[in-house]
């Protein structure tokens, strides 16, 4: 029988599972060992495991053991597997709740997450038929494109594209820079109150910017939620595009 391998603390498994295995099923205990390092922080969530073959090395077992071991966590949601990727610490969830009043910053406060709206770049861009007819813009005027990054305990969870209509909002890029907030970037142009006017949810192609972003294989489709904003008046202030990483977010759709 081979020695046991260090575990990734470095330390090696008192004694081997064979010898304590008792009248427990082998890849129980292997189950039991793995998810004991997880709960201890050894693998953080979103963490790759060791492959098949190095975890049946390090516990001295057969891969067939270690496949029925994370199976089961699998089954438990405590892991999840990407086919060609490897298998993964499952990610806390971010239940984000759509409603024509509900935030994103304001569901991770009630769940005590951290998160934040990061800027990536911005640019001035003319409207073409849909984005004229979605901001009540005549085709080719400009809209002020805005892209952040929404990280979630360091995680980045969602990247988006956000068009303001011109020339209302002229400079509202600066104020996000500064503020990290579209709500308070807004009350500096005299919009206090605002609601969605309608949300679309959609499946589409990865773009390599995006995986680079969220940390994905371009071959994985991501969730687009589609998000028009209107201030008291009924007049958009905003369209949004938001590419969704779907480890890290579930939403939420309510009715009555």
């Amino acid at each position: 029988m081979r020695d046991p391998m260090p575990s990734p603390n470095g330390e090696t498994p008192k004694p081997t599972l064979q010898l304590r295995r008792g009248a427990t099923s082998l890849w129980r205990l292997v189950e039991r060992a793995i998810e004991q390092e997880i709960r201890a922080g050894t693998w953080v969530p979103g963490a790759r495991l060791p492959t098949e073959f190095e975890l049946a090395a390090r516990f001295d077992v057969h891969r067939n053991t270690i496949r029925h071991a994370l199976s089961s966590l699998r089954e438990r949601d405590v892991l999840r597997i990407e086919r060609g990727r490897g298998t993964f610490v499952k990610e806390r969830m971010v239940r984000h709740h759509i409603g024509p009043t509900s935030r994103l910053s304001s569901a991770l406060r009630d769940i005590h997450r951290v998160g934040e709206r990061r800027f990536l770049a911005s640019s001035r861009v003319r409207a073409d038929r849909e984005l004229g007819r979605e901001l009540r813009l005549d085709r080719g005027h400009f809209a002020r494109k805005v892209d952040t990054l929404t990280v979630v305990d360091g995680l980045a969870v969602a990247v988006a594209s956000s068009y303001f209509p011109l020339p209302r909002f002229e400079g509202i890029e600066q104020i996000i820079v500064e503020t990290g907030s579209f709500s308070e970037a807004w009350r500096r142009y005299g919009v206090n109150t605002y609601k969605r006017q309608e949300t679309r949810i959609s499946a589409i192609a990865l773009s390599k910017p995006d995986a680079e972003w969220l940390g994905l294989p371009r071959r994985q489709p991501i969730i687009q939620v589609t998000n028009i904003n209107v201030d008291a008046d009924g007049i958009p202030i905003v369209l949004s595009r938001m590419r969704v990483a779907p480890q890290h977010m579930e939403l939420v759709v309510k009715f009555g």
